[in-house]
């Protein structure tokens, strides 16, 4: 009886260990199966949102390291700007959504956006490969943050006295740095004199520093636009357009496209330099027509409606509309039939998610 107790357990043992081989045969095997090449994981990883990548990097620690690597987060930015069919482009407003869920279906007034603080006490001074240059104002400390990491960093305070009059912050490709313009204006009433300082915050030297002045004239009040390396504002009164290149430094101006008798407004549309010219009414012509800044001055559509509403910032979608501003409300601007869609959200800035890390700055 013990003898026969003893084969039934042997076998029952046998049978355990062979269930037990076959099933980590199957594993190795599935685990062949699924194995991929580094360089395909690393495609098929820089075409997914950034939300997506921070859940991954948990995956293992070579994933970490990859997401997390200068190379993948510069090449996950670029295909976020070339390919069309991204997600990346938002928008950013009392809270955030995808740019492409809101222009996808109709009609669009059906939307909702997630509501939250974020943006409440905050300027924005310029946003750049996905980065937000913010003017903190109780208390008054400048920042960079990306919304979507959710990453901040705080900059050196500026030292210098005075009203911050105008403002910027864009990138120099050719030395990946980046870099935030002030220009402060110390007026003493009593004297009846005004002393102008412009500083420049560099990401590499991580510290502000004055710059020189030179022909720099007193131009529009404000952000200026970032475009090809350059930050550019409107002069009013000499009907041109006055630029900071960044990675020199240095002022200089160009003429507008359209006529001196008419108003120009300069914006960024598909990453160029463009102009909002807005016709006189003595020229008994109306309508806005945008100008873009390529090897010159293109005109590149009219529009026709709401000329005493419409204001910048202007943003050409992936399907060629163009997004345009109406007091606080956003439209869609259909090209091909002329007409208006209208967006129920009150916008801030348009931007392209990005992995670019403030802290790494």
């Amino acid at each position: 009886m013990k003898n026969a107790e003893n084969r039934i357990g042997r076998r029952r043992r046998r049978k355990r260990r062979r269930r037990r081989r076959r099933r980590r045969g199957r594993r190795r095997r599935n685990q062949q199966s699924l194995h991929l090449p580094e360089e395909i994981i690393e495609e098929i990883l820089s075409i997914l949102p950034v939300k997506s990548l921070l859940r991954f990097r948990c995956v293992s620690k070579t994933w970490w390291s990859l997401i997390g690597s200068k190379r993948f987060i510069k090449a996950h930015h670029q295909n976020s700007i070339k390919n069309p069919s991204s997600p990346h482009q938002r928008l950013i407003t009392l809270g955030e959504c995808s740019l492409q869920s809101l222009l996808s279906e109709a009609p669009i007034s059906r939307y909702s956006l997630e509501i939250t603080t974020l943006l409440a006490p905050l300027q924005i001074w310029g946003c750049c490969n996905g980065l937000f240059c913010v003017l903190s104002e109780r208390p008054e400390r400048v920042y960079l943050w990306n919304p979507s990491t959710r990453t901040s960093k705080k900059l050196p305070e500026i030292s210098s006295p005075g009203h911050v009059r105008n403002y910027g912050f864009g990138w120099v490709e050719s030395s990946d740095e980046y870099k935030v313009f002030v220009l402060l204006v110390d007026y003493d009433y009593y004297r009846g004199i005004d002393n102008w300082v412009g500083k420049v915050y560099s990401s590499k030297t991580k510290s502000w520093k004055t710059i020189e002045l030179s022909g720099y004239l007193r131009v529009s009040w404000g952000r200026g636009v970032f475009a090809g390396g350059k930050l550019y504002w409107k002069n009013h009164q000499d009907k041109e357009i006055i630029f900071l290149d960044l990675k020199n430094e240095v002022f200089g101006r160009i003429e507008l496209p359209c006529d001196q008798d008419m108003y120009g407004i300069v914006d960024v549309l598909g990453g160029f330099l463009c102009v909002l010219c807005f016709n006189d009414q003595i020229t008994g012509i109306r309508g806005i027509r945008v100008w873009v800044m390529k090897e010159s001055w293109e005109k590149v559509v009219t529009l026709s409606h709401l000329l005493e509403l419409l204001q910048p910032p202007m943003v050409k979608c992936l399907n060629g509309d163009i997004l345009v501003y109406c007091g606080s409300f956003v439209l869609v601007y259909d090209c091909r039939d002329n007409v208006f869609c209208k967006l129920n959200i009150i916008s801030h800035c348009v931007y392209v998610e990005s992995l670019v890390s403030p802290e790494d700055l």
